[in-house]
């Protein structure tokens, strides 16, 4: 077991638990945790349907109530939100409940606006059950439903009382989603988390790798670039990498209504993409992009999307990847803040408006 507090500045603290067994001991865990009052779980339906008889418990001493959510990307709107907030009031459930998301990166989203929203914000717990989220979305705070066609374009800001990561759930997902979680980690090692990239480098195949220890160490990077910064004025904007290009080409790939790119492959295509657009700025070398996609191929992650898989020529597809960048949530009025790298380990924001540049990038991906 592994037990972190995640200190975020400014009275914001909480508790991360990292054990094999934390649902089958759920109970134990929230009574541990001074967790009172009414439960209100928003779950994957995926996980619900196969671990029903964990979730289904009698929490005895509470009063437990469930929405089931099939955790697409399509599923965070303000349609799924008005779902839960009709479910919310037909139950009557008060402001002392605790919400608990069960899920992924989708339901820990959704589930953590509704949270901050019903009667201006009742208690959180995250259970992630994707390696994403686990190293990612929980801990920060951030809530946010996709509207048309921008990415998280409206939420807020609403921390968890405490997160409960189970990873005997996560080992038994599928690899293409450890592989994404994976993504998010191999970023933290291009902005600067050494013992993340020292394990990656140091394993030969993505069996190798010690999941705990890169859970723990990547909350812990990620606990680095948040404090102070809740908002995204300066360091936590650095989490970003990869992320400007990835998140569009993720929407851009949707095909038939449905994702074709995972989250965290959307994110290593974005990441190679930087590197072209770094190495174009005489910020990076080639041994670099090298070295990138080496580790990519050794985890199951792609290094380029073929148009063909979506329907599309080339061109029309990294023109319309170029068109949602621009619209991506970290750009201003005056231009687009770019995650580079001044060298491995060394983020930094680039500002620009330079549509050739960003093309530059999408074409090292997409062919």
């Amino acid at each position: 077991m592994r037990a972190l507090t995640i200190n975020l500045g400014n009275s914001i603290e909480y508790p991360v638990l990292i054990d094999g067994n934390i649902v089958k001991n759920l109970q134990y865990h929230l009574k541990e945790h001074n967790i009172e009052g009414e439960l209100y779980f928003i779950i994957d339906q995926y996980i619900f349907d196969k671990y029903k008889d964990l979730f289904f418990d009698k929490y005895n001493g509470y009063s437990a109530n469930y929405k089931i959510v099939p955790a697409k990307k399509n599923n965070k709107t303000f349609f799924s939100a008005l779902q839960i907030f009709a479910d919310l009031d037909r139950k009557n459930i008060s402001r002392d409940t605790t919400i608990i998301a069960v899920g992924g990166g989708v339901i820990g989203d959704l589930a953590g606006f509704v949270a901050s929203c019903w009667y201006r914000g009742v208690n959180l717990i995250h259970i992630p059950t994707t390696l994403l989220a686990a190293v990612d979305s929980c801990v920060g705070g951030k809530t946010a439903i996709n509207f048309r066609r921008t990415v998280n374009a409206i939420g807020t800001y609403h921390h968890p009382k405490c997160i409960f990561i189970d990873t005997a759930l996560l080992k038994e997902l599928p690899l293409r989603e450890i592989r994404s979680g994976l993504g998010e980690i191999i970023k933290y090692a291009a902005i600067g988390g050494c013992e993340i990239k020292n394990l990656i480098d140091k394993s030969k195949c993505i069996e190798d790798l010690n999941i705990e220890s890169l859970i723990a160490y990547s909350l812990t990077e990620k606990e680095r670039y948040v404090r102070n910064d809740i908002g995204e004025s300066a360091n936590r904007l650095f989490l970003n990498f990869g992320h400007t290009i990835g998140h569009a080409i993720e929407f851009a790939t949707f095909y038939d209504g449905e994702e074709t790119l995972r989250h965290g492959e959307g994110v290593a295509l974005g990441m190679v993409a930087i590197f072209r657009i770094c190495i174009s700025l005489n910020l990076l070398k080639e041994n670099d992009l090298t070295w990138l996609k080496g580790t990519l191929d050794k985890i199951g992650l792609p290094c380029s999307f073929s148009a063909n898989k979506v329907g599309m020529s080339a061109m029309d597809l990294q023109d319309r990847i170029n068109s949602l960048c621009f619209k991506d949530k970290k750009r201003t009025s005056d231009f687009l803040r770019l995650v580079l790298l001044n060298g491995v380990g060394s983020p930094m924001i680039y500002k620009t408006n330079d549509s050739e540049l960003i093309s530059l990038g999408i074409r090292e991906v997409i062919i």
